[in-house]
């Protein structure tokens, strides 16, 4: 459950101080506020957990938080119904996103005579910035109330306002903004949390899409965003605003706790096999590949790109730039393209950024490697290059659709022509690459019949 409160008209306004450190808080809470928006995807750190409770006598409050005051008692005050909800919605993950901060939590109510009003209410809550990406919390928030319900039915751990409490908070904010993930002990219970990532559902597998292992390319490590460099002026700000993670490529090992299916797979996995000719080359049932090629998509071990072929055409994009300011992807470009031969003289980055920069519309890989290799010495792999280049989003790959102007007529009215049979898939809407696997067909082939035929114009896009 998720309820917003952006509006002011649903609180009271706030009296500011006008001392230099409240004037420079809000300063940097506004600079935060126009580079990070709620929904932008960032994740940020947790800036304060919170127990929240229902006294007999003094209704809702805060018993106990770390950093202490964090949460101020008129910002508790205007949310404590959303903290201790109604009886309809106990026990179900909510966030609330009000007055400049957004809070995780799991409200529970523990009914037994002992309880004063024979009821005890009470919700641990986590406190991130208003802008930050919080689903990653809500399983951890969940399993700590569990695990607080059960501690409170057998010793009263957080009614009885336990002294360790404080020190728990503390323990618990250092590591899951530090390692994410903790470990509590207390007495004989022993509780492993851990911030999982979530990502979004991969993109369908198709028959004529080409995995590549991303360890191979130089990516960061699965589920890490792309290192942007921090400006002069924002190094000082980099650890309030978002979470720094490691970002060295990881090393994928064939000897590994795989599956059988992966196991069998991951040989045949180069950058230049599709999943078909993969399927064929590893007799394993094409569907049962492109589940397991999912899988490892979904967990950031392989990435999907076209089939290279020296006809396509290719074009630069604006993150070619990257390429001439970052020296890390550099390095893993040369390094990459050199295929690891140490007799041949190591490629230069003026003749790489030459090679893209001449890739357009209008002018296929083979008219570009013609143009600037004359001699018969190639100072390094140009598949590798395009491979390495379209992984990092420096250069885009213009697919050819055939189109069919006319409709095709059933010849005497019962038996349909093989080559009419494939024109039915000249409707703008697949490519080459997957007529050919469709029709089971080479490409040279499919080439001759679009060539053949005045009818059938191709559309690159």
């Amino acid at each position: 459950m998720q309820v917003h409160l952006d509006t002011l008209s649903d609180f009271e306004e706030f009296e500011h101080d006008t001392s230099v450190d409240s004037k420079v808080a809000l300063m940097s809470s506004k600079i935060m506020e126009t580079r990070y928006y709620e929904g932008c995807g960032r994740e940020g750190p947790i800036r304060c957990i919170f127990l929240g409770e229902f006294h007999p006598v003094a209704g809702p409050k805060i018993s106990c938080q770390f950093p202490e005051d964090y949460v101020s008692k008129e910002l508790f005050d205007s949310i404590s119904a959303y903290i201790i909800p109604k009886p309809q919605i106990q026990k179900c993950t909510m966030t609330i996103n009000a007055l400049g901060h957004k809070i995780i939590g799991y409200p529970i109510r523990i009914e037994n005579s002992r309880y004063e009003r024979n009821m005890y209410l009470f919700n641990l809550c986590f406190v991130c910035d208003s802008w930050s990406k919080t689903v990653q919390y809500e399983p951890v928030v969940k399993k700590l109330g569990e695990h607080l319900t059960i501690m409170e039915e057998e010793t009263r751990f957080v009614s009885s306002g336990s002294s360790k409490l404080p020190t728990l908070l503390a323990h618990l904010l250092h590591d899951l903004n530090t390692y994410r993930k903790a470990t509590l002990v207390e007495g004989d219970t022993v509780m492993h949390l851990k911030v999982l990532e979530v990502r979004k559902d991969p993109t369908p597998v198709h028959d004529f899409d080409v995995p590549v292992l991303v360890a191979s390319v130089g990516l960061p490590r699965p589920g890490r965003p792309p290192r942007v460099p921090p400006g002069p002026q924002e190094e000082s700000e980099q650890s309030q605003e978002h979470i720094e993670v490691e970002e060295e490529p990881f090393e994928v090992h064939l000897d590994a706790d795989w599956d059988l299916t992966t196991r069998q797979l991951l040989p045949h996995i180069n950058g230049y096999n599709h999943i078909s000719k993969i399927a064929s080359d590893t007799n394993v049932e094409k569907t049962l590949v492109k589940s397991c090629i999912q899988n490892l998509v979904y967990y950031g071990v392989v990435t999907l790109i076209p089939v290279l072929k020296f006809s396509n055409m290719y074009r630069a994009t604006p993150n070619l730039s990257r390429l001439m300011n970052d020296h890390d992807m550099q390095h893993s470009c040369l390094k990459y393209i050199n295929n690891d031969c140490e007799g041949k003289d190591k490629p230069s980055l003026s003749d790489v950024v030459g090679v893209l920069c001449s890739l357009q519309q209008g002018t296929t890989l083979r008219a570009v490697c013609d143009r600037h290799f004359t001699s018969p010495g190639v100072p390094f792999d140009v598949r590798r290059l395009i491979v390495f280049a379209q992984i990092h989003g420096l250069v885009k790959c213009l697919k050819r659709y055939p189109v069919y102007i006319r409709n095709p007529t059933r010849q005497n009215g019962y038996r349909v022509d093989s080559i009419i049979g494939i024109r039915r898939l000249f409707t703008g809407r697949h490519n080459v690459d997957e007529i050919c696997c469709l029709a089971r067909i080479d490409l040279p082939t499919l080439d001759q019949i679009i060539e053949d035929d005045p009818n059938v114009i191709i559309i690159w896009r």
